[in-house]
This record gives C-alpha cells, structure tokens and sequence, in this order.
C-alpha cells in the first residue's frame, strides 16, 4: 500500500488523462491520493475532484506565491471547508513561506500564511506547509499558534531546519527531488528524517524521480520514492510503504 500525500493532477493544468492516471495509480499500489489546493478556484476543483472519486482527498489552500491580495480570499476558503465533505476533505495547504523568486511582499506573505494558520485552528485540521528559503520566518511565525500539526512539504532544508521540524511534531515529506538530488548534505538529511515522521509525495506533475525523469510525473511513481527510502536505510520496500502510509493516514485521517 502506497499513499501519494501531495499531488496537482486535479489542476486545470494537468496535461495528463487524470482517469487514465487514477486508474495507473491504483493499479500499481497507490490507494490513496492526495490532491493539494494551491489557490481559491484551484481548491474547489482539488475538492470537487476528490469527492468524485474514491481513494482521493483535498487540502485546501492559498500557495504564498498568490500573496497579492489573496488575504480577501481566505473567507471564501473558510466557506470552502464549511460546505465541504469533511471525510475528503483533509487538510489547509498547501500554504507558507517562499523566498526564492524576487521580487516577493515578505509582509504579505507573512498576513496570507497567518489567516491560514487561523483557519487551521478554528477547524482543528492539519497543515501541508510550503517552506522555500525562508525556513526561519516560518517557525516563527508557526510558534504563534499552538496545537498546529502538519508537514513540510517537498523538504529540502538543512539538518538544522529538519530538527526544527521534528521538535514541533511536524512531519516530513520527500519526494522525487531525493532520488535524483547531488547534493551530499542534502542526501544526508533526508536519511536522517525517522520513519515514524515520514511521508512520500510525487508532487505530480512537478519533479519526476529517477528513472523516469523526463517524463511528466505521476501519482504511481511515488513507488520510487519509497523505492530511493527502502535502498537508503537498507529496509524491505514493503516496511516504507506500511510505515509512510500508516503516518499519512494518521496525520490525514484517512
């Protein structure tokens, strides 16, 4: 059993058949899917899509690169997670921090993630948290609130910024980036996340692993990632699939 945490495939982008990928995906062990909203209208159509189709689950959520005026949209989200299956339904994100692309509003960034945080606590649901460059405003702002729990997204920080994580319970996602990563630190820290804190994403259509890089990527190749885990750490294939999926269906509450 495998379960892909963060995937596009709902989007209106998505270049591939999404039946045809569904269908790809739960014949090769993948029996649950996470589709992650990246903005108001993206959230409905990751909702509307999950609750089409069984094995697959919503997060709703406003990416930190939408930070222009995106603040006024955080009530149609609450609206959004009132009206919506909260069985499918699972999670606020994807939602953060995002340094890297200049220019970027810091201060709005910073408004945007803390209306979502608030929505977080006032609907007791977990947060897929998007940190790019910009881990310790993160945290910082994060420690305002209490009770939050989630995952970091797509992780690449250093080991330093990984037990940050850790030591507020937050889970850990790595996806294709490690299968195919040259960075020797970076390699490194992603074996140190624990197991009982990890989880497997594809981020479909984005950062296709090894070998099948080239190739728009798809919720069936997070096996390669659990594949890259397994070879890492010297485990059976199956304890990474059991142990992430367990994770990701507690955190989820799938």
């Amino acid at each position: 059993m495998l379960i892909d945490t963060h995937c596009h495939i709902h989007s209106d982008d998505y270049p591939l058949d999404r039946e045809e990928v569904l269908r790809g995906a739960f014949a090769d062990g993948v029996e649950r899917v996470v589709c992650i909203g990246t903005s108001l209208s993206d959230s409905r159509r990751a909702v509307s899509f999950a609750e089409r189709h069984a094995g697959v689950y919503a997060t709703v959520g406003i990416h930190p690169s939408e930070d222009t005026g995106a603040v006024a949209q955080v009530e149609g989200l609450k609206k959004l997670i009132k009206t919506s299956d909260r069985a499918k339904m699972v999670a606020v994100g994807e939602i953060g921090l995002d340094y890297h692309y200049q220019p970027f509003d810091k201060a709005a960034q910073i408004r945007l993630f803390e209306a979502q945080l608030q929505l977080a606590v006032d609907f007791d649901l977990p947060v897929v948290f998007h940190v790019r460059e910009a881990f310790s405003d993160t945290f910082a702002v994060i420690d305002n609130f209490s009770g939050l729990r989630g995952v970091l997204h797509s992780f690449t920080g250093n080991a330093a910024e990984l037990a940050a994580g850790l030591r507020r319970g937050f889970y850990v996602s790595l996806n294709g980036i490690a299968t195919f990563s040259k960075d020797k630190n970076q390699l490194e820290t992603f074996d140190k996340v624990p197991m009982a804190r990890l989880l497997l994403e594809t981020d479909a259509p984005y950062l296709t692993p090894k070998p099948f890089r080239g190739r728009m990527n798809e919720p069936r190749y997070v096996k390669e990632v659990a594949r890259w885990v397994a070879d890492h750490r010297g485990v059976e294939l199956s304890e990474v699939e059991q142990v992430t999926s367990d994770n990701a269906i507690k955190l989820f509450n799938l």
